[in-house]
């Protein structure tokens, strides 16, 4: 569990569209957007990846700072298992909140390769058949033919790589340095290492890997370590982010 960083949240943008991919676990949230400059009013499309509570829990504050702006439209992909937690959710907590901006929200419930569009992007939601809960990761095609792949909170599997073969940037969960998975044990909690990300980014021929989710202990040496992993099997771009980094493509 990250104690000095934010959990995953991404925020993939262009000039005319976005998409947030999670929504971290709390208030968090919104201090990022700040510091970046990024007014989350603003902020229209989310995809919710599973209801785990790293992922989904700043939804609460994000709905609070939505309800600066109520009649907005917004959107939000996730599971059926997702909205189900996001209704129970506000069942109890920011009841008020919540039903001041419901209705201008819609729901866009996913099923495996379900292909969306956000204005001229092409959105494909798969499943990633995790055996922990419901899950889903993306395929996009932006405006300008580049690919973006976001993997969710597992690594890559085989059913669907043909939607990551040759993709411009893959987002791939990294726990923790190989080296260092004696002491946090990332495949019991179904993540992998940096090398495995990397090893997984190479065999997909990627052109640039991220990495998302990783631990926090290490937080300091984190950039120049990881980068250092991922140089040693895969020869693409590396992006090894500390909170409110910006990556450009």
């Amino acid at each position: 569990m990250p104690v000095r960083s934010t959990s995953t949240s991404i925020l993939i943008q262009d000039d005319s569209q976005h998409l947030l991919c999670d929504v971290a676990g709390g208030h968090d949230l919104l201090h990022r957007f700040f510091d970046g400059g990024i007014d989350p009013t603003e902020i229209t499309n989310v995809f919710i990846s599973h209801a785990d509570s790293d992922h989904i829990l700043g939804i609460v504050p994000l709905v609070r700072a939505w309800g600066k702006d109520s009649d907005t439209k917004r959107t939000i992909f996730c599971s059926q298992d997702v909205k189900n937690a996001i209704d129970s959710l506000f069942t109890h907590v920011a009841k008020n909140h919540f039903e001041k901006v419901q209705n201008s929200i819609t729901f866009v419930l996913l099923e495996d390769r379900a292909v969306h569009h956000i204005g001229d992007w092409q959105v494909t939601f798969f499943d990633i058949k995790s055996s922990k809960t419901p899950e889903f990761g993306c395929h996009i095609i932006l405006a300008d033919t580049q690919t973006v792949v976001y993997c969710g909170d597992e690594p890559l599997q085989s059913h669907y790589e043909d939607l990551a073969q040759n993709v411009d940037v893959l987002i791939h969960e990294a726990f923790c340095l190989d080296t260092a998975k004696e002491q946090f044990h990332p495949h019991e909690k179904h993540h992998c290492t940096v090398k495995e990300a990397a090893e997984n980014a190479a065999r997909m021929n990627a052109k640039a890997l991220l990495l998302a989710h990783m631990e926090d202990r290490t937080l300091e040496t984190r950039k120049k370590a990881y980068t250092k992993e991922v140089q040693e099997v895969f020869s693409g771009g590396v992006f090894v982010p500390v909170d409110g980094d910006q990556y450009s493509f």
